[in-house]
């Protein structure tokens, strides 16, 4: 396929992120031109659902039967690979590629998505810290959820000094620019964090799932001083390779933000690839230490795929 070709493909594909794409026969033209453009998609989840759960913290949360259907939907569109494969393999040109990511280290992946990956036969990639490992509680994000969840975000808004009518978001982007903040939240807690076990860490190696490393205590590591983004990358890491007992090779961002300079010591600390929380496709060319991935939410069915088709079509945030 010529430069040409591809542009035509890339404009296409575009276009087509507004479709209903109900006809099977226009999801399959529209999944060989994202297969035609090589473009992969990558997805990121953080906790995911049991019935009956609560939704509208701060975390990201995806109801397990939302994320039983996504998975369908991208098999029946596209394969799902490992994420290594995204990176280390040429592309074919007959379906698109999607890779399936975790964050965190919720116990959800275990008890929620591991059933629901295993029944499909479907790979992915859980990016944890290990903080049980150490005996930590829950990081501040995950105490502001909890309070949201129960009080609603105006009570932790007025103490942390924040405007009134803002929203569980904005807490949160406020606490993720501010080390107070969060100093403030995590005295919050009670010590207690719903956290995999060391014994469900290694059942998520065991089922043929792959771990990646995403900081034992999640800094927001762009525009730290260096010497305390190499300390991030290396405590905690050592401990959850050994109850591994292999190499993590892949790292993912705490709060999904990087840039070149952290990207830089990444690579310098043995990772083969990185990724971050810009909502775009990987493409050939792309940088293997600032790769993006996508959030998509809670929906499913056909307005589902139509997002995907959109944001394959996608090249800047």
């Amino acid at each position: 396929m010529d430069g040409s070709q591809a542009g035509t493909a890339q404009k296409a594909l575009k276009g087509m992120g507004s479709l209903a794409l109900r006809p099977r026969a226009v999801r399959r033209a529209v999944a060989a031109m994202a297969a035609t453009a090589h473009r992969s998609l990558v997805l990121v989840f953080h906790r995911l659902l049991q019935e009956g759960e609560s939704t509208g913290g701060v975390v990201p949360a995806v109801p397990a039967a939302a994320f039983r259907s996504q998975l369908e939907e991208l098999l029946d569109i596209g394969d799902i690979v490992p994420l290594e494969s995204i990176i280390m393999s040429e592309h074919s040109d007959r379906r698109p590629r999607f890779a399936i990511t975790l964050d965190d280290d919720y116990r959800s992946h275990h008890d929620v998505a591991l059933p629901i990956l295993r029944a499909a036969g479907v790979p992915a990639t859980f990016f944890l810290g290990g903080r049980s490992l150490h005996s930590l509680g829950p990081l501040w994000f995950e105490t502001l959820d909890r309070i949201v969840l129960s009080v609603g975000p105006e009570r932790p808004a007025r103490e942390l000094g924040l405007r009134e009518g803002v929203d569980a978001a904005a807490i949160a982007q406020a606490c993720e620019r501010d080390p107070r903040m969060q100093r403030i939240v995590e005295a919050w807690g009670d010590g207690t964090g719903q956290h995999l076990t060391p014994d469900e860490i290694v059942s998520l190696s065991a089922a043929g799932m792959a771990v990646g490393f995403h900081t034992l205590h999640h800094p927001r590591l762009a525009g730290l001083p260096l010497d305390q983004v190499r300390a991030a990358l290396t405590n905690g890491r050592v401990e959850l390779q050994e109850l591994l007992g292999r190499r993590m090779t892949q790292f993912a961002y705490p709060h999904g933000k990087g840039d070149p300079a952290v990207a830089a010591i990444v690579q310098e600390a043995g990772f083969q690839a990185a990724w971050t929380g810009r909502p775009v496709p990987v493409l050939r060319g792309s940088d293997p230490f600032l790769r993006g991935r996508w959030e998509a939410g809670p929906q499913s069915g056909h307005a589902f795929v139509a997002r995907v088709f959109a944001r394959l079509g996608r090249v800047r945030s």
